[in-house]
């Protein structure tokens, strides 16, 4: 076996890319990277009895070269006998409708074609579709150093995974250069996209650069930009722990908002800090895409702002700087709260026989309460006079007492979400149950309650 294809089964092996009996869409634009990962996966294919398919997304963009490309790869394809589907879409008009870039528009397009493709393949079938698309060290190494430029954290610094939900990069451990002397040496073929060498793209003014770091700075520059990016993955994994930990023991979820206490956290070294702030505000948001660290800069900002400062988030979060906490949450609109919806989020409720020594779930906003100590219908509301829970000594308390106790900010005691048994608080939803509901050795049926996103 040669070192080119024995490195990139390695690769597949120790990332879990494939197993045997997988089906696999193979990105292909014509290009020297798609048509070795194409050759290379036709060549496992028997020994993996993998099922091959190859996508050719036609941006539309290049006229007559396009065309050619297309079909190139239609040829190719039939000279393999694998499957091919010729994907046409309409990048100009995307990114003129988006906003995007064409450059964005075409990757955006180009995925969801994959993502198409493969949910159609899946469809009626239990077999799962992967796809595999053929980035590779060099372009790692152009990612890590476009996402530096950009003023990226550690997460940027990571470059491009290995695996990303279905998507596989089989040849991200190869290089550019061994790619194109595989391709030789097996006598394959390929076309060259004119965009390539466009300075229209900022990727392809940073792919100029590295021959020229490489020639003028350091042999080794490419090989160091990768462990630096390995290094960075590391340590962002790591604080994203610590962070999500320090959420665990410090942070109040009070419904759809989370209030951070600002001595605890100034406390702590900065990075641990930011990453606090980072992992909070990708919790609430539901996404990570468009929160970068200047928004966390803002948030942190105000542990030194007087009482009732605050900063607008992307997702229509806001940060509030309260007299011992930062409280982060949804902007309501005076349009949702005369809705009186605001805070009531979709619960689902089932109902189970409970085994001893079953696990608990540990997810927040899943929470188990002993069925046969309901009196009535649980309803899902925000608070109301004489609504109480119980405590741990058997004793019961008001809610209102108990929210004052907890610190809970007068503007936010009405938004709180909560599951009620009559006037017996069972959840504040996101936060604590009443200890007269939970589990005991005399519980025989569990109602589980499962908190999703707020009504819309």
């Amino acid at each position: 076996m040669e070192e080119m294809e024995h490195k990139v089964r390695r690769t597949i092996e120790e990332y879990h890319m494939l197993s045997p009996g997988d089906r696999v869409i193979a990105a292909v634009s014509g290009g020297a990277d798609s048509v070795c990962l194409l050759a290379l996966l036709y060549g496992m294919k028997e020994e993996w009895d993998l099922q091959l398919r190859a996508v050719h997304v036609h941006h539309g963009l290049r006229g007559q070269e396009a065309d050619r490309d297309a079909d190139f790869v239609r040829t190719l394809c039939a000279e393999l006998d694998v499957p091919c589907h010729i994907i046409k879409v309409d990048v100009r008009r995307f990114a003129s409708g988006s906003g995007m870039s064409e450059e964005e528009a075409g990757r955006h397009l180009r995925y969801e074609a994959l993502e198409q493709e493969a949910q159609e393949w899946e469809s009626g079938d239990k077999g799962r579709a992967r796809i595999a698309v053929a980035h590779h060290s060099d372009d790692q190494a152009e990612t890590i150093l476009h996402n530096m430029f950009r003023g990226s954290g550690l997460a940027g610094l990571k470059g491009i995974p290995h695996v990303r939900g279905r998507i596989i990069r089989p040849l991200l451990d190869a290089d550019r250069r061994e790619i194109i002397d595989w391709l030789r040496k097996n006598g394959f073929s390929w076309v060259q996209d004119s965009t390539n060498t466009s300075d229209h793209y900022t990727r392809n003014r940073i792919r100029r650069l590295l021959p020229m770091i490489e020639e003028d700075i350091n042999q080794g520059a490419v090989g160091n930009i990768l462990r630096m990016g390995r290094l960075a993955g590391q340590a962002d994994e790591y604080l994203s722990m610590k962070g999500k930990c320090w959420i665990r023991e410090y942070v109040k979820q009070l419904g759809p908002q989370a209030a951070v206490p600002c001595a605890a956290l100034t406390a702590e070294p900065e990075i641990i800090r930011s990453y606090v702030v980072m992992e909070l505000l990708k919790d609430l948001a539901g996404s990570a895409k468009d929160l970068g660290w200047i928004h966390v800069q803002q948030v942190l900002g105000l542990t030194g702002r007087p009482v009732g400062k605050e900063v607008h988030l992307p997702y229509s979060l806001v940060a509030v700087r309260e007299y011992e906490s930062i409280l982060i949450g949804r902007n309501i609109s005076p349009d949702e709260e005369e809705e009186g919806e605001m805070a009531l989020p979709k619960v689902e409720m089932s109902i189970f026989s409970y085994k001893k020594g079953t696990q608990f779930p540990k997810n927040m906003y899943t929470k188990w309460f002993d069925c046969d100590r309901i009196k009535g219908t649980p309803v899902v509301r925000t608070r109301r006079p004489g609504d109480y829970m119980t405590l741990a000594d058997g004793s019961h308390k008001a809610l209102k007492r108990f929210m004052i106790d907890e610190k809970i900010p007068r503007q936010l005691r009405d938004q709180v979400p909560l599951l009620a048994d009559g006037s017996h608080v069972m959840w504040i939803i996101g936060y604590r149950i009443s200890e007269f509901y939970k589990i005991g050795p005399d519980t025989t049926r569990i109602l589980q309650a499962e908190a999703g996103r707020r009504k819309e």
